[in-house]
C-alpha cells in the first residue's frame, strides 16, 4: 500500500507544478498584452487577472506587485522560447562565441538581438514612458539598460577572442558601441517610424557594427 501511494503523490506534485507553470505563463501573456495596449498606468492587476482567467490573489501570490509582474513580462520577452534559460546561456549567444570569425559573430549577433528586440522593445517603451513621472519605473528603466550593457560585454569579449578590433579598441569601448547601436529605442525608430522590416534592421546592424568595430 505504501508503494502504491508514492507514485500518486509524485504525480500530484508534477501536476500541481505543471498547473502553476501554465498559470504563470497565462498571466505573463495577459499582462504583456495589457501593458502594450494600455501602458503602465492603464494596466491593473485586476484587469490582468480577468484576462488571464485567474484571481487577483493568485497574481499577488506569484508575482508580488505590478512592477514585479512587469519585470517578469520583460524577462519572458527577452528569453523568448527558452524561459528557464538565461539569455547568455541560450543557443544564440553560444553560437556567437563559437563562430569562426568576427564577421560571422557580428552577423549572428545582429540576427539574435533583432529577435530579442522584436519581443522586448515595445515593452521598454512602456517603461520609458512611465519613467517620466514614476521614480520607481525610472530606476527600473535605467536598470534594464544597465543589464543590457552587462550582457553585451559577452559579445565584445567574444569578438576580441577572435582578433583585434578597429584601432585597438578595448572591450569597454566595443560594448558601448554595441549598447548604442542595438538599443530598443533605435530599433523602434527604424522599424515603427522608418518602416524597416526586422530583417532589414538586422542587415543594417550587421553592416554598422562591421564598420564600427572591425579593422578596415
Amino acid at each position: 500500500m505504501i508503494e502504491a501511494v508514492k507514485p500518486k503523490r509524485k504525480y500530484a506534485s508534477r501536476h500541481r507544478a505543471g498547473q502553476a507553470a501554465e498559470t504563470r505563463e497565462a498571466v505573463i501573456a495577459a499582462a504583456k498584452q495589457q501593458f502594450i495596449a494600455m501602458g503602465w498606468q492603464g494596466t491593473t492587476i485586476a484587469g490582468v487577472a480577468r484576462a488571464a482567467g485567474v484571481s487577483t490573489e493568485t497574481i499577488y501570490a506569484v508575482f508580488g506587485n505590478k512592477q514585479a509582474l512587469l519585470r517578469a513580462v520583460l524577462e519572458r520577452a527577452v528569453r523568448r522560447a527558452e524561459p528557464t534559460i538565461p539569455l547568455l546561456e541560450q543557443a544564440g549567444p553560444l553560437a556567437i562565441a563559437a563562430a569562426s570569425d568576427q564577421r560571422a559573430q557580428i552577423a549572428l549577433f545582429a540576427e539574435d538581438i533583432t529577435s530579442v528586440l522584436g519581443n522586448v522593445a515595445v515593452l521598454m517603451a512602456v517603461v520609458r514612458t512611465a519613467a517620466a513621472t514614476d521614480t520607481e519605473l525610472a530606476a527600473l528603466y535605467r536598470g534594464l539598460h544597465d543589464g543590457r550593457r552587462r550582457n553585451l560585454v559577452f559579445v565584445a569579449k567574444a569578438l576580441l577572442d577572435k582578433g583585434p578590433l578597429r584601432d585597438g579598441m578595448d572591450a569597454e569601448t566595443a560594448t558601448a558601441l554595441l549598447w548604442r547601436l542595438a538599443s530598443p529605442e533605435l530599433f523602434l525608430l527604424m522599424t515603427d517610424i522608418e518602416g524597416l522590416q526586422a530583417a532589414s534592421y538586422a542587415e543594417w546592424l550587421t553592416d554598422a557594427l562591421v564598420d564600427a568595430l572591425l579593422p578596415s
